[in-house]
């Protein structure tokens, strides 16, 4: 792209200019950012090659994986392509939707193309893929839509499907079967039988011991679960269900708090979908603001680790960071960080692993701090990180190691994030569905005063 067209692009996006997203006129969003700290990344002449790039080579996973028949994504597959799990991922498979729609709207596929993968996707899912009242299973047969691995119907990995579904309804919206499946696959979700009395929702239920007693009671990516469950056409939960979960752990970064999980995906997959910027929660309390300074904490707490810890962590810094739920040298690991205030410790294992998604799924939250380190790892390791995916799925400066394969999640969240950067890609389709502001007005979500 030519550097004029770049400083178009970048001047347009929201993070780089403050101005009001379309929408109904409801939920108006008004970024706090201005362009003046924006300098260097509206300066860089690599920036949009280096983001598109990145993109189209995230959307190939969503081509390679798809099963033909069924569009079932795959959870994970090998990063040179030659393989893929047997079994698709719920949550990989509405990053997929979304996905189609990105990929139709830049002209990478066609419309006709898109529309027609979004439906065979759609069609297998309302009408042949196990589901325990409307609530999809984490992980299912690619071929058969059967549940897989013993897992739970899940609540949350329904709702980041359903999601995917909205903003393909959205997309595709002149497909009268797209917006009917996307439709039937939200309104047949039994929200209700999930709900404690508690007013929080449980995680899952299994044949063998029904409802899961464990509870989204606590802050992480619950908010786009409870703003979905609230929004439902059937069976909605209510409003005031978004008030029941604890907002734990409240951390500080430079003086502010925001409340917190460890892994930086938590403040990165509601926000893909919801549009949280220039809104205030009926808690008082910013969402996105809170998601910017998750991701300023981690980035000193690795520098801190480097600071502390030099010789197991020293590579750590602005130029190299990312921790969020990923693969490591000795298996998954759910780590991230900081976890308390004043602590700089590896916890959970953190070994000096980097996961590029922590930054890729961050890009139109951070996107000054994430495409350094992203620039960064693809400019020192090369092909070793860089392939027909993207980014590896994890990899380890410290001792060599660089995991084999790609997460579905995580190679979707990069692209979401990168496409609402650049574009609003997500945003605009996901944010003009009505459940997606019903949910909002409901919850008592309020714009900021300009």
């Amino acid at each position: 792209m030519k550097r004029r067209a770049l400083l178009s692009a970048i001047a347009a996006t929201p993070l780089l200019a403050a101005h009001r997203l379309r929408g109904d006129g409801e939920f108006p969003s008004i970024t706090s950012a201005t362009p003046d700290h924006m300098d260097a990344l509206m300066q860089d002449d690599t920036a949009y090659p280096f983001l598109d790039d990145l993109r189209r080579r995230c959307y190939t996973y969503f081509e390679d994986s798809a099963d033909p028949e069924t569009g079932l994504i795959a959870d994970r597959g090998h990063a040179d392509g030659s393989s893929f799990s047997d079994y698709a991922s719920s949550a990989a498979c509405g990053f997929g939707l979304a996905a189609h729609g990105i990929a139709a709207e830049n002209g990478w596929i066609s419309r006709e193309q898109g529309a027609e993968r979004a439906r065979t996707m759609l069609e297998f899912l309302v009408h042949r893929a196990a589901h325990e009242r409307g609530l999809i299973y984490h992980f299912v047969d690619r071929l058969t839509g059967e549940r897989a691995l013993d897992c739970e119907a899940s609540t949350i990995d329904t709702a980041l499907l359903i999601a995917g579904a909205m903003h393909a309804s959205q997309t595709f919206h002149d497909d009268r079967a797209i917006v009917e499946l996307a439709e039937e696959l939200y309104g047949r979700v039994d929200w209700r039988w999930m709900l404690g009395e508690n007013g929080c929702l449980h995680m899952g239920w299994q044949p063998e011991t029904g409802r899961l007693p464990h509870q989204w009671d606590r802050f992480s990516e619950l908010t786009i679960l409870v703003l979905l469950a609230i929004g439902a056409p059937q069976n909605p939960i209510p409003a005031d269900c978004w008030n029941a979960w604890r907002r734990e752990t409240e951390l500080h970064h430079n003086g502010e708090s925001f409340v917190s999980y460890p892994p930086l995906f938590v403040h990165q997959y509601p926000h893909a979908f919801f549009d949280f910027r220039g809104q205030v929660s009926s808690d008082g309390r910013n969402y996105w603001r809170n998601s910017q300074l998750a991701h300023a904490a981690q980035v000193q707490f690795q520098a801190d680790l480097a600071e502390k810890y030099p010789r197991r962590f020293g590579h750590y810094g602005d130029q190299l960071w990312g921790l969020t739920s990923s693969d490591s040298e000795t298996g998954y690991r759910d780590w991230g960080g900081p976890y308390q205030d004043g602590v700089v410790e590896p916890d959970r294992g953190i070994d000096g692993t980097v996961v590029p998604s922590a930054a890729g799924g961050g890009l139109a939250v951070a996107p000054e701090a994430t495409m350094r380190t992203l620039q960064h790892q693809k400019r020192t390791f090369g092909d070793a990180v860089y392939g027909r995916y993207g980014f590896v799925n994890a990899f380890n400066p410290r001792n060599g190691w660089i995991g084999t394969d790609v997460i579905g999640i995580d190679t979707g969240i990069t692209l979401l994030s990168a496409s609402n950067l650049l574009e609003e890609g997500v945003w605009k389709p996901f944010m003009s569905h009505p459940a997606a502001q019903r949910a909002l007005r409901l919850a008592g979500f309020r714009p900021l005063p300009a």
